[in-house]
């Protein structure tokens, strides 16, 4: 089993009216969330009373939560650059960063965060 969760934008079908709805589910299988959102719509279609009007799945965000990984700092400069600070790249993914001085971290560049994306 493994938890899902998703924001789906549904829609009633020959209607404007469309919401959206945060889902949080377990699944057994590795249904991805679009698979779940059109298996949940399917089934609701399938039970409508008299007066009900069919949806359908326009679009499905995930929200599952990454983990954060640091990164990890790899020199590029030879030699300290002009201005004091080395230059590094991140081996995970394609952030670049400075360590200035004799200080043991290193700070990304503005483009980036903290955490590899």
């Amino acid at each position: 089993m493994k938890q899902i969760n998703y924001i789906a934008v549904i829609k009633e079908k020959g209607s404007n009216r469309q919401w959206t709805e945060l889902v949080s589910d377990l699944v057994v299988d590795n249904m991805t969330n679009l698979q779940h959102a059109k298996f949940i719509i399917k089934r609701f279609n399938q039970s409508l009373r008299k007066g009900e009007v069919k949806r359908k799945v326009i679009r499905v965000r995930n929200t599952t939560k990454r983990a954060r990984i640091k990164h990890d700092w790899q020199k590029t400069s030879l030699v300290t650059e002009r201005g004091g600070f080395d230059k590094y790249k991140c081996s995970n993914c394609p952030a670049t960063g400075k360590r200035y001085g004799l200080v043991t971290f290193v700070t990304p560049d503005k483009n980036f965060t903290i955490y590899c994306t």
